[in-house]
């Protein structure tokens, strides 16, 4: 009996996965419902706060789910690229969005630059060449 639960463990983990990914996209949809429903209240935004404000909240909003769009990516496919792409748009939402002193800007763009380089000198296609 614990041969067989080791053995359906696996892809009841996997399942599992699945389904955590289906509910982010169910959240992303959500969220894109929620991002057009707004743009309404974008325009009252827009009279006292200014443009700034506006497109910084829904520059924020569209990062966020491209965020969730690409962890489902992730929990779906499970591959490294995947991973620095979810970690291309965290940096990138975190450098844009909200950036407090200068320190924090570098240190994002210190990020990316990694995550390319990453990308090109460390990842492998699966045919075993290098990205280019």
């Amino acid at each position: 009996m614990n041969k067989k639960l080791q053995g359906m463990l696996p892809q009841l983990l996997h399942w599992l996965e699945v389904l955590v990914a289906g509910l982010a996209i169910v959240f992303v949809a959500i969220g894109i419902a929620n991002l057009v429903l707004d743009l309404g209240g974008f325009w009252e935004e827009l009279a006292h706060g200014g443009l700034h404000v506006v497109f910084e909240n829904i520059l924020s909003e569209i990062l966020l789910l491209v965020v969730g769009i690409e962890l489902a990516i992730l929990l779906v496919r499970r591959t490294p690229e995947s991973l620095i792409e979810v970690m291309f748009f965290v940096v990138a939402r975190k450098t844009l969005i909200k950036t407090g002193p200068f320190y924090e800007l570098l240190i994002g763009v210190v990020a990316l630059a990694g995550l390319f380089a990453i990308r090109k000198y460390l990842t492998l296609r699966r045919s075993g060449d290098r990205l280019t």
